[in-house]
């Protein structure tokens, strides 16, 4: 007979958790990330009713690891705003693609006006394990933040051998606070 598994609920927010996987094994380490990170906000996590404190992972988001018990188990968290009037800081606006290994898109981005706004990209896999497996899905998120205000436009070039080709374009706007907003305004199927 096989070993009972069990679920995580996550209360109707799984949109914004990644990692996890439908059932787990009794002793079995759980490795999630919140990635629905936002500014001014604080955050409290728990597991069922007690309060856990996951560690903030750069370009991941917070990290919650724990070993899942012999029932099934409900993660939640707590956003509470904490916004003040201060001067504005930078904030980023990011662009979230899918991609996989062995053939999956490679991401491209010019910024028409390089003095406006920089980028970043990042990459993450569903399962930390998954970086050394072949075909592993992952994510690219593009990051931008505003270096001056303005306006400019942003391509972001998909390139695979396998895949469909296209070419993305963005309206960037950054405001004088230097919060970034990023609108999409075409997207062009390519053929080589």
């Amino acid at each position: 007979m096989p070993d009972k598994k069990y679920t995580l609920d996550f209360g109707g927010k799984e949109y914004a958790f990644i990692g996890g996987k439908g059932a787990y094994d009794a002793g079995e380490t759980v490795a999630l990330y919140y990635v629905m990170v936002g500014t001014d906000t604080d955050y409290y996590f728990y597991i069922d009713d007690e309060e856990i404190y996951p560690k903030y992972e750069d370009g991941k988001g917070y990290a919650l690891r724990f070993v899942m018990p012999a029932r099934d188990v409900r993660v939640s968290v707590e956003e509470k705003n904490t916004m003040r009037c201060a001067p504005a800081m930078k904030q980023e606006a990011v662009l979230t693609f899918e991609s996989f290994d062995g053939g999956g898109p490679e991401f491209t981005v010019v910024i028409a006006d390089g003095a406006v706004a920089a980028c970043r990209q990042t990459r993450q896999y569903a399962n930390p394990d998954h970086e050394e497996m072949c075909g592993s899905g992952y994510r690219v998120f593009i990051s931008f933040t505003g270096l001056k205000a303005g306006n400019t436009t942003v391509t972001v070039k998909a390139r695979s051998p396998i895949a469909d080709n296209y070419d993305a374009v963005y309206d960037l706007s950054v405001s004088d606070g230097l919060a970034v907003t990023v609108t999409e305004r075409e997207r062009t199927e390519m053929s080589f």
